[in-house]
C-alpha cells in the first residue's frame, strides 16, 4: 500500500526491487490466485500486490475478488471478467503483467483475443464457446466458421456485413499485436516495466544479447578497470546537456542509464554528440532503450557509440493513435 501512495509508485517499486535483490529477497510477480490486493510475504520473498499493477485502482477490489479464480481456458477468463464487470483495460493489464499465466499463447495474443471477444455480441460469444474445443480455442478460426455456420432458424450466425463491422473494430488491435509480436521477449519486458516498475522475466541483456555479443550488466561495468572497452544495454533515465567550465568550453551530454542491476553515467563530448545524433536520426530522450559502447572511467563511461533501439511497443489503442498522429 505504501508504494501506491508515493508520487511515483512505479519508480519506487523499481528502486525497492533493486535493494531487495541485494538482500537475496525476490519480488515475485503478480498472480491472480497467489497475490493479495497489496504486497504480501511469501516464505522469504514478497509477492506483488494486484492493486499495485498500473491501471488497476482501489475501486477494482470488489470486481477483482469476484474475478479471482482458476481458469482452464481463455474463454473462461474473458467470460468471467465480463460477469465480474471488470473492464477490458483492467483485464488487459492483468494479462500483460503476466498475472494470468499458464496459457500457450503469448500475452500479446491473449490481449488481442480479449479485445476481439469484447467486440462480439452475447449470442456470438455463446456460439464461440460451443465451438471452442473443435477449433482449439482459436477465436479467429471460430469467427470465420460462424460466418458460414447457420443456426436452428437457418440464419448465418455472423453475416458478411457483421463480419465487416467486426473486422473494422478489430483491425487497430491487430496492428498493435503485429507490432508487439515482432519481439515477444521485449514486449513482455516493456509490459512489466510499465505496469509493475520492474521486470521478472528476461532482462534487457538477455533480450539484446541475441542482437549483439559481449554485452555486460551495468553492475559488472562499474567494476571494470579504467580504460577498458565496455558494451552494455540499458534505459535512459536522465538526459543533461551542458558546457564545461574549462577554457575549451567542451560541449557534453550526460546520460544516466540503468538496467535491472544498477545505473551509470555516460558522457558524450563535442563531435561525438553530432555523430550519435546522425546515427540515431534524433536526440536522446528519457525512456530510450540504448546499446552503449565506450571506455570505462572512474565513475562513468565515456560513450563512443550509443544506439537507440527503435522497437516500438503499444500498450493500448491511444499509443497507436499517438504514433499515427506523429507520422
Amino acid at each position: 500500500k505504501m508504494s501506491r501512495n508515493e508520487p511515483d509508485p512505479i519508480g519506487e517499486i523499481s528502486k525497492i526491487q533493486k535493494e531487495m535483490h541485494e538482500f537475496n529477497i525476490q519480488l515475485l510477480p503478480p498472480h491472480i490466485i497467489k497475490s493479495e490486493m497489496d504486497f504480501s510475504i511469501e516464505q522469504k520473498d514478497i509477492r506483488f500486490g494486484l492493486l499495485s499493477i498500473k491501471g488497476i485502482s482501489d475501486k477494482s477490489i470488489e470486481k477483482l475478488n469476484s474475478f479471482r479464480n482458476k481458469y482452464s481456458n481463455k474463454f473462461e477468463i474473458f467470460q468471467a471478467a465480463e460477469e465480474a464487470d471488470l473492464n477490458i483495460g483492467v483485464l488487459s493489464a492483468l494479462i500483460q503483467a503476466g498475472a494470468l499465466s499458464g496459457f500457450n499463447q503469448s500475452r500479446s495474443k491473449i490481449v488481442l483475443e480479449a479485445q476481439l471477444w469484447n467486440i462480439l455480441t452475447a449470442k456470438e460469444k455463446k456460439y464461440a464457446i460451443s465451438f471452442a474445443e473443435k477449433f482449439d480455442y482459436d477465436l479467429i478460426k471460430i469467427i470465420k466458421h460462424l460466418n458460414k455456420f447457420t443456426d436452428e432458424k437457418n440464419h448465418v450466425v455472423i453475416k458478411d456485413t457483421r463480419l465487416k463491422t467486426i473486422k473494422s473494430k478489430y483491425d487497430p488491435y491487430l496492428q498493435i499485436y503485429n507490432q508487439n509480436s515482432k519481439s515477444e521477449s521485449f514486449a513482455n519486458w516493456y509490459y512489466e516495466k510499465k505496469l509493475l516498475g520492474y521486470t521478472y522475466n528476461k532482462d534487457l541483456k538477455e533480450i539484446f544479447s541475441e542482437k549483439r555479443e559481449n554485452l555486460k550488466y551495468i553492475c559488472e561495468i562499474i567494476d571494470e578497470p579504467i580504460n577498458n572497452k565496455v558494451a552494455f544495454v540499458g534505459q535512459i533515465e536522465e538526459v543533461f546537456t551542458g558546457v564545461s567550465k574549462n577554457e575549451k568550453k567542451t560541449r557534453y551530454v550526460r546520460l544516466k542509464i540503468s538496467d535491472e542491476t544498477s545505473s551509470i553515467s555516460v558522457l558524450i563530448f563535442n563531435d561525438n554528440i553530432e555523430n550519435n545524433k546522425l546515427l540515431n536520426n534524433r536526440t536522446f530522450e528519457e525512456g530510450n532503450i540504448v546499446i552503449c559502447k565506450g571506455s570505462k572511467r572512474d565513475d562513468c563511461v565515456f560513450g563512443d557509440l550509443i544506439a537507440i533501439q527503435d522497437h516500438q511497443i503499444y500498450m493500448k489503442l491511444n499509443d497507436l493513435k499517438k504514433t499515427d498522429k506523429n507520422n
